[in-house]
C-alpha cells in the first residue's frame, strides 16, 4: 500500500511538472511570436539625397566666397539616422545635417559620404564631392595695426636700411628660399641716411576688404618731393632718371629720386621661410628644408614699394607689433634687402 502511495505520489509530480513545461513554453512562443511581429518588417533606407550649401557661392562665385565652410544636408525614406563619414572620420547626425570648413588654399574637391540608418541597423549611402574656394584670412591682429595710424621708415633704429644674402645664394652665405632673415652684410646706423629723400616719406594702410583680400596703400613723398633708391631699379621701372643725374654705375644711390605721391593696391599672403642657421649645408633638423617662418607677406600691385627702393614689390614680414614691422624684399640684384617702418 505504501509502495501504491509512492507511486501515486511520483506520477501526480511528474504530471503536474510535464503540465507546467507545457504551459512555459506555449508562453515562450506566444512570446517569441509577438516579439517578431513588434519590430514589423526590415527595410532598409532608400532614395538617399545629399545636398551642399557652399557658403558665399552664386553665379559668379560658383565655389563660395573663400571661407571654406559648406553645409551638408541628407535625407532618405525609412531612416531612423544619419552619420557622415569624411577623411576617415565618422559624424552621427540624427538630424541629418553637418557643417565642414575646410582649409586648403585655393579651389579643391571634397567628397564626404552620408550614410542612412534604417531599422535593425540597416544602412544606405551616397557620396558627394563639392569643389570649395579657401583663401587666406590674414591675422586680425595684422590688419588692425597695418590700417590704423601712418608709417614711416624707423630711422632712429639701426638696421632701418640693410642687406644680406639673397634667394639662390650658396650654403656658405646661408641659403634661404626666401633670402637672409637679417641684413647680416651691411645695416644702416640710427640716422645715418638723413641727406636723402627716405627719411620724410610715410606711408598708409586702409580700406582693407575681406571679402576682396586687398586694400589701398598710399605713399607720400614728403615736401622734398623724391626717395631714395638704387639708380638700376628706379630708372628702369619708375619712368627714366627724372631729371638725376645718372652715372651708369647699377649700384649707385639716388638721394633724391624726383617722384610723386601714389596709391595701390595691396593684399597679404602666406609664406614660410627656410633658413640654414648653422651655415653648414643643412637646416636645423638636419633635413634640406625646414620649416622656420610660417608668417604673412605683403604684396603691392604694379610699381608700389616702401623703404629704400631696390625694384622689390614684395615684402616678407619678419618681425612685427601694433607699431614696428621688420620686413625684407628681394631686390634687382638678387639680395635680401631689409627695413623696419614703425608709426609716427
Amino acid at each position: 500500500m505504501k509502495k501504491m502511495n509512492r507511486f501515486n505520489i511520483i506520477f501526480r509530480t511528474f504530471l503536474t511538472f510535464t503540465f507546467l513545461l507545457f504551459l512555459s513554453s506555449c508562453e515562450i512562443d506566444s512570446f517569441a511570436e509577438s516579439d517578431e511581429h513588434s519590430f514589423g518588417e526590415i527595410v532598409a533606407p532608400s532614395n538617399v539625397q545629399i545636398t551642399a550649401d557652399i557658403e558665399g557661392q552664386d553665379a559668379d562665385n560658383p565655389n563660395g566666397d573663400g571661407s571654406g565652410k559648406v553645409e551638408l544636408t541628407v535625407s532618405a525614406e525609412n531612416a531612423i539616422s544619419y552619420k557622415f563619414v569624411y577623411n576617415g572620420s565618422e559624424t552621427l547626425n540624427p538630424d541629418g545635417k553637418i557643417s565642414f570648413t575646410f582649409n586648403t588654399l585655393g579651389v579643391n574637391s571634397y567628397t564626404i559620404t552620408a550614410i542612412a540608418i534604417g531599422a535593425g541597423g540597416t544602412t544606405s549611402s551616397q557620396n558627394i564631392t563639392v569643389d570649395v574656394l579657401v583663401t587666406y584670412i590674414p591675422p586680425a591682429e595684422l590688419i588692425s595695426a597695418l590700417t590704423t595710424g601712418t608709417w614711416r621708415v624707423s630711422r632712429d633704429e639701426s638696421g632701418h636700411i640693410g642687406v644680406g644674402a639673397g634667394m639662390n645664394a650658396d650654403n656658405s652665405a646661408g641659403a634661404s628660399n626666401v633670402g637672409a632673415v637679417l641684413p647680416w652684410w651691411w645695416g644702416a646706423g640710427a640716422l645715418e641716411k638723413q641727406d636723402t629723400g627716405i627719411y620724410d616719406d610715410s606711408y598708409t594702410f586702409s580700406e582693407w576688404n575681406p571679402s576682396s583680400g586687398k586694400g589701398k596703400f598710399s605713399f607720400n613723398v614728403g615736401p622734398d618731393a623724391s626717395i631714395f633708391g638704387k639708380e638700376e631699379p628706379c630708372k628702369n621701372n619708375l619712368g627714366g632718371d627724372r631729371g638725376a643725374v645718372s652715372t651708369g654705375d647699377p649700384n649707385y644711390e639716388y638721394n633724391y629720386y624726383p617722384y610723386e605721391n601714389y596709391e595701390v593696391e595691396f593684399t597679404i599672403v602666406p609664406f614660410t621661410g627656410y633658413w640654414d642657421w648653422d651655415q653648414d649645408g643643412t637646416y636645423a633638423d638636419g633635413s634640406d628644408y625646414k620649416e622656420i617662418y610660417p608668417s604673412e607677406k605683403i604684396v603691392f600691385s604694379g610699381t608700389g614699394f616702401m623703404g629704400f627702393y631696390v625694384g622689390a614689390h614684395e615684402f616678407f614680414i619678419w618681425e612685427r607689433s601694433d607699431t614696428r614691422i621688420r620686413y625684407s624684399g628681394i631686390g634687382y640684384d638678387g639680395n635680401s634687402w631689409h627695413g623696419i617702418i614703425t608709426k609716427d
